[in-house]
C-alpha cells in the first residue's frame, strides 16, 4: 500500500509541491471549462492534503469551494493552494474570496492574479483585509499557460486562435504529391511532437483544416494520442473543415464533423453527400470569392466553440497570419530537408505576421518547437504574479 506523502508545511518546497497538485487537478477535468478558466485547489493541514477541488465549467462550484467543502472542519488553521486568485465578484456563482475568508484557513497560496484588469487583485486584497496571509506567484508560469486562451481574449469575448504548423528545415509542409502513398497522412514530425499536438487538441473546442488538407489526408482531428495522459480533458474537439464552395464532399476521418462554407454554396450539389457522410454545414460571408475568415471565426464562436486550433496547410496558415487573426503560433521544425514539395505561398504573408513574440523554444522528440505569441507571455506573467 502506497504511503501518504507528508511534507514540511509552509516551506518553499512544499508550496511548489502542493501547487503542482492543484495545477494537475485544474488540468484533468473531463471537459474543457471554457469560457471559464481551469482552476484547481487543495487544502493542506499539517503537511497533508485534506481537501481537493477543480472547477468543472460555467455554473458549477469553483475549485476553492469544492476543496473547502471536502476539507470540512479540517480547513480551520489550514493552508489553501489555488491556481487562480479567488474571485470577489458575483457571476453565475457567489464570490469565493468571502467564503475563503470565512472558512477558517489562515494562509492562502495563489499562483496568479485574475488576468481580467477589472478584477485583478480584488480577491487577494479581500483576503488580506480579513487577516489571512497571502503568498502570490507560486507556479505562476504554469498557471498562466493553463489559462492563456482565457487571459488573452478577456474571457473569450472573441475566439482564441492557435495555429500549428509543421515544416522541414527548408520550409516544406509535405513532400511532392508523387511521393505520397495513397490518402494516408504524411508526418514530418516525431511521435512526441504529434502527442503534444493531440494534447493541444484536447484543450481546443475545435480543430480546423482547409479543404486541401481534408482532401489530401482525411484527418481525424482527434486527441487519441493523449488518451490516458494526465493534464488533458477527456472530451474530443469538434472536427472542422473550411470549404468555400463545398467542392470537397469526401468529409473528414471521423464523424460527426462541421464544414464552414460560403453563402454562395447554399445550393451546392454536394450538400446531400456531406450530410450522408456525417457532416453539418455552417454558412458564413465570403470575401473576394473565399471564406471571410473573420466571419468564420465569429460563426464558430457563436456556436460556443471558443478555443480554436488550426492545423491547415500553407495557404490557410498564411491567410490567418496575414489577417492578424492568430493569438499563438506553435511551429514545429523537423530535422530533414525535402528539397521540393508543398511550401509557403509566394505572396508575402503580411506585416501583421511580424508582430509575434517568441515565448519559448524547446526540443520535442527530434524536432524543434517554437511558440510565438501575439501578446507577450513574459509581460502578462509579470502582471499577474506580483
Amino acid at each position: 500500500m502506497e504511503r501518504e506523502r507528508i511534507v514540511h508545511p509552509d516551506s518553499p518546497d512544499s508550496d511548489a509541491a502542493f501547487m503542482a497538485e492543484a495545477l494537475e487537478l485544474a488540468a484533468s477535468t473531463p471537459t474543457r471549462p471554457w469560457p471559464n478558466p481551469p482552476v484547481g485547489a487543495v487544502v493542506v493541514r499539517n503537511g497533508r492534503v485534506v481537501g481537493r477541488g477543480a472547477h468543472q465549467g460555467p455554473g458549477t462550484p469553483h475549485a476553492e469551494t469544492v476543496a473547502l467543502a471536502a476539507a470540512g472542519g479540517q480547513a480551520r488553521g489550514a493552508t489553501l493552494y489555488v491556481t487562480l486568485e479567488p474571485c470577489n465578484h458575483t457571476g453565475r456563482t457567489p464570490p469565493c474570496a468571502p467564503a475563503v475568508a470565512a472558512s477558517g484557513v489562515t494562509r492562502v497560496v495563489v499562483a496568479m492574479r485574475d488576468p481580467n484588469p477589472q478584477v485583478t487583485g480584488g480577491g487577494c486584497r479581500h483576503l488580506r483585509e480579513n487577516g489571512l496571509s497571502v503568498t502570490l506567484g507560486v507556479g505562476a508560469a504554469e498557471a498562466l499557460e493553463l489559462v492563456w486562451p482565457f487571459a488573452v481574449t478577456e474571457g473569450f469575448r472573441r475566439p482564441f486562435v492557435e495555429l500549428k504548423t509543421a515544416v522541414s528545415l527548408d520550409g516544406r509542409f509535405a513532400p511532392p504529391a508523387g511521393q505520397r502513398q495513397g490518402a494516408a497522412p504524411v508526418y514530418l514530425t516525431s511521435t512526441e511532437s504529434r502527442c503534444l499536438v493531440h494534447r493541444r487538441r484536447r484543450w481546443s473546442d475545435a480543430v480546423i483544416v482547409g479543404e486541401g488538407t481534408a482532401r489530401a489526408d482525411r484527418p481525424r482531428l482527434d486527441g487519441r494520442l493523449a488518451d490516458g495522459l494526465p493534464g488533458v480533458p477527456a472530451a474530443e474537439p469538434v472536427a472542422v473543415c473550411l470549404d468555400t464552395d463545398l467542392s470537397g464532399s469526401g468529409g473528414l476521418g471521423r464523424t460527426p464533423f462541421l464544414v464552414v462554407a460560403g453563402e454562395g454554396a447554399r445550393r451546392s450539389s454536394n450538400l446531400a453527400a456531406i450530410a450522408a457522410s456525417g457532416g453539418e454545414v455552417l454558412f458564413c460571408a465570403e470575401r473576394d470569392g473565399r471564406l471571410d475568415l473573420g466571419a468564420a471565426l465569429a460563426a464558430l464562436h457563436a456556436r460556443g466553440l471558443r478555443a480554436l486550433l488550426f492545423e491547415g496547410g500553407p495557404t490557410l496558415s498564411a491567410a490567418l497570419l496575414g489577417l492578424g487573426l492568430v493569438d499563438r503560433w506553435r511551429q514545429f521544425v523537423a530535422p530533414m530537408v525535402l528539397g521540393e514539395g508543398v511550401t509557403w505561398p509566394s505572396a508575402p504573408v503580411g506585416a501583421t505576421a511580424a508582430a509575434f513574440i517568441l515565448t519559448r523554444c524547446e526540443t520535442v522528440g527530434r524536432d524543434a518547437m517554437l511558440v510565438h505569441d501575439r501578446t507577450s507571455f513574459a509581460a502578462k506573467l509579470d502582471q499577474v504574479s506580483r
